[in-house]
């Protein structure tokens, strides 16, 4: 289907090649999962793969789709046969309502009336989407969105779906049924699907190709077994890679696997103890105070009595199913929503978006970093090396990775000094090391006085790093509690970790919390 040969590409405005020298060939029909650390080129390489987001920049190298060069495709081809959906639901959406946006496509491509209408019903009942056929796209939750648009691809007939970081904003829930309808597409009409992802556990089982990358170059390629298999091998920092349930068993399993009955029947035969972490944290007082907290769009209410106070040197983090009110409840505090109620902020805020390019406003980054902020340059300086920025300086922040950016539009909120830090889903497109190193830099933020204020459907972000979890439902704040507590008692937002060892006589939350004795 795709033939790529000797691909190498820089950005304009970069002083290092972003892709170098890539070969290799995607087959008609299969999965194809493109995995690697943040920066390593994944979303520039799926952008070649489609001519019409070509990013400008010097490029070496061919590529071929269906034996024919890409860009010698008409347009009418390329965006029929190939179908692009990005990380962020809300930009891919241009239509007001859901049957608009599904039809949009279409309609473009000079379908008639009668087919168009045809086409939408029959999409509209295979994807489920019947009750929110006639809602405004701008009222639906982010895996809702992605779900249409997802409809929307599909109504164009593609051969090829690209799809890049598509679950990062989904709940755990809305991730499994988009991923099931994915498989159900290539399952019943045999398209070929390449996928970029961080989160790879419900992935890895399904790819029949897998492809690692790093610093602009393939460095392992084959089944996901194959290339597992040999990251394990070769790599001290393997850990830094894997998604939780192989680093689990790899304590337990005499290779990298990806059941968790297979795990758990390994653990269940061997002795091991659970490390619970210290926190030593002595909280000081209440920062943000919020009683009795309504809100809401229209008649359609949201957030209903919610009530919560975050202390001073606390990390308080709160999950919830896309369309609970996580980001509703942002908008409120940061004053961009009214609402009915008390919210009382006891030092300056920042606030992180879920969208970080709203940031930026330079066209380099190290301009953008330096805006109003030179009387801060050794700060700057510091944190540029701990987020590990130092060799994008010079290029556009729209040109960064997705983690990158999260990194970068952190810096930007931290040089205001805030004693509040508010974070909407900031781990999104990151590899587990930058979380690492992101949810450390946090850590030390609150060990200094911070309180922090974070919404996600990261569980291993809020396992590891949080001092309280809480779970918005029904408009009010449920279950807060030390995460030890909330995550071992959880079902379903809850950690893999923690799923497998549930019932067990020791569990735990995360794999760094298990040692084999």
């Amino acid at each position: 289907m795709f033939q790529i040969e000797h691909l190498t590409f820089q950005y304009a405005l970069a002083e290092e090649k972003i892709l170098k020298d890539l070969s290799f060939e995607i087959k008609e029909g299969t999965i194809t999962l493109l995995i690697g650390p943040s920066g390593s080129g994944k979303s520039t390489l799926l952008r070649h793969l489609k001519k019409e987001l070509m990013p400008r920049g010097k490029r070496q190298g061919d590529i071929y789709y269906r034996g024919r060069r890409l860009q010698e495709w008409d347009a009418k081809t390329s965006v029929s046969e190939i179908g692009y959906l990005f990380q962020d639901p809300a930009k891919q959406m241009v239509m007001d309502t859901v049957w608009h946006e599904i039809a949009f496509g279409m309609e473009n491509l000079g379908m008639s009336y009668k087919k168009m209408r045809r086409t939408v019903a029959e999409l509209v009942n295979y994807f489920n989407l019947q009750k929110l056929y006639r809602v405004p796209c701008a009222q639906l939750s982010g895996g809702e969105k992605q779900m249409v648009n997802l409809a929307s691809l599909a109504a164009m007939q593609p051969k090829v779906l690209i799809l890049d970081e598509p679950t990062a904003q989904l709940d755990p829930v809305g991730r499994k049924d988009f991923l099931f309808m994915l498989e159900k597409l290539h399952r019943e009409f045999q398209m070929t699907i390449i996928i970029a992802a961080h989160d790879l556990e419900d992935l890895m089982e399904k790819a029949d190709q897998c492809i690692f990358m790093e610093h602009g170059r393939i460095r392992e390629i084959g089944t996901p077994e194959q290339v597992i298999q040999k990251i394990w091998e070769k790599r001290n920092d393997a850990g830094d890679l894997f998604p939780e349930m192989i680093r689990l068993s790899e304590k337990f399993c005499k290779k990298p696997e990806f059941s968790m009955s297979v795990i758990r029947e390994a653990m269940k035969k061997m002795s091991y103890e659970t490390i619970l972490p210290k926190k030593e944290n002595e909280y000081g007082a209440p920062v943000i105070c919020i009683q009795h907290l309504y809100a809401g769009y229209g008649r359609d209410k949201i957030l209903m009595d919610l009530s919560v106070d975050v202390r001073e040197k606390e990390f308080f983090t709160v999950l919830g199913a896309n369309g609970s009110g996580k980001t509703t409840w942002m908008r409120c505090i940061t004053g961009r929503l009214k609402y009915n109620g008390k919210i009382r902020m006891k030092r300056r805020f920042a606030y992180l978006p879920q969208d970080p390019t709203i940031l930026f406003v330079k066209d380099r980054l190290l301009d953008d970093l330096c805006e109003g902020s030179a009387e801060k340059e050794k700060y700057l300086d510091e944190l540029i090396d701990l987020c590990d920025l130092r060799e994008q300086l010079d290029q556009h922040p729209y040109d960064l990775s997705g983690g990158q950016q999260q990194m970068a539009a952190l810096i930007k909120v931290l040089l205001r000094e805030p004693g509040i830090l508010l974070l909407d889903e900031p781990t999104k497109g990151m590899d587990r090391s930058h979380k690492l190193r992101f949810g450390e830099l946090l850590r030390g933020l609150c060990d200094g006085g911070m309180a922090i204020l974070c919404v996600t459907h990261d569980m291993e972000f809020a396992a590891a790093f949080s001092d309280r979890v809480g779970m918005l439902f029904d408009g009010k704040l449920e279950a807060a509690d030390q995460p030890e507590n909330f995550f071992t008692d959880g079902y379903f937002y809850t950690t893999t970790t923690a799923k497998v060892t549930r019932g067990m006589e020791q569990q735990a939350i995360l794999p760094e919390n298990v040692r084999r004795i």
